[in-house]
């Protein structure tokens, strides 16, 4: 069992291994990446279209990085919380992204976007670009396979070509709609951009495991086992 906090957010940390400042504190307008809370109703392309037009934001060469959404049984956009990385000539660019839409207070439920710019950064290239996040997010919203019974639902994802071997169930994208797998075996593992879905009775301290994880696996995956 993994534990999923809704402090999973660490870019602090990532960036003192990762990556050499150069400026720090850019101004960015606190625009915000969904407009409503029906998260039913929202297309997350669109949405991340028009957010990346409102900052300036490069569709071509941006890549998203540890995407955390919760979402209420009724489907309801509990918080938001992601970094895009974005490359230039002068070097990437990184904006911290947060919102808790249902927080307690008025504080808590403004947009906060921070913006560091950075030399180097070391996992750009292991990224899924952020057009491609955002359309594979729709399908994943669209599909009945994301439903559970639990008041929230935690939908993340690194953003990381990544190996995965979490319980749960396990869906492959064919064409634009999500099938069935067989979890992986014991040792081994899937490859591929994948995005979760974790089921909890409460909005954070959300856990893998075999009732409460569905992993959709975005991108062509590849089976691996190890001894």
């Amino acid at each position: 069992m993994e534990k999923i906090g809704w402090g999973l957010f660490s870019l602090a940390i990532a960036v003192l291994l990762v990556a050499t400042f150069s400026s720090t504190g850019d101004k960015v307008k606190q625009a915000q990446l969904f407009k409503q809370k029906e998260f039913g109703i929202i297309n997350t392309y669109k949405s991340w279209d028009n957010f990346a037009n409102e900052l300036n934001i490069s569709k071509r060469s941006s890549k998203i990085q540890d995407f955390d959404m919760v979402i209420t049984k009724n489907n309801k956009i509990y918080s938001v919380k992601f970094n895009v990385i974005e490359e230039s000539t002068k070097g990437f660019s990184i904006y911290q992204y947060n919102q808790c839409l249902m927080c307690e207070t008025k504080q808590e439920n403004k947009v906060s976007i921070e913006k560091d710019v950075v030399d180097s950064w070391s996992g750009y290239a292991d990224l899924i670009d952020t057009e491609d996040f955002f359309k594979d997010l729709q399908l994943v919203k669209e599909s009945q396979q994301r439903k559970n019974n639990y008041d929230y639902s935690l939908i993340r994802s690194s953003g990381q070509y990544e190996e995965t071997a979490l319980e749960g169930e396990y869906y492959f994208l064919e064409g634009a709609r999500f099938k069935p797998m067989n979890p992986p075996d014991n040792n081994e593992f899937y490859t591929a951009f994948n995005i979760q879905v974790m089921g909890n009775n409460f909005p954070e301290g959300f856990s893998s495991g075999e009732d409460t994880t569905k992993t959709f696996l975005v991108s062509d995956y590849q089976s691996k086992k190890y001894d």
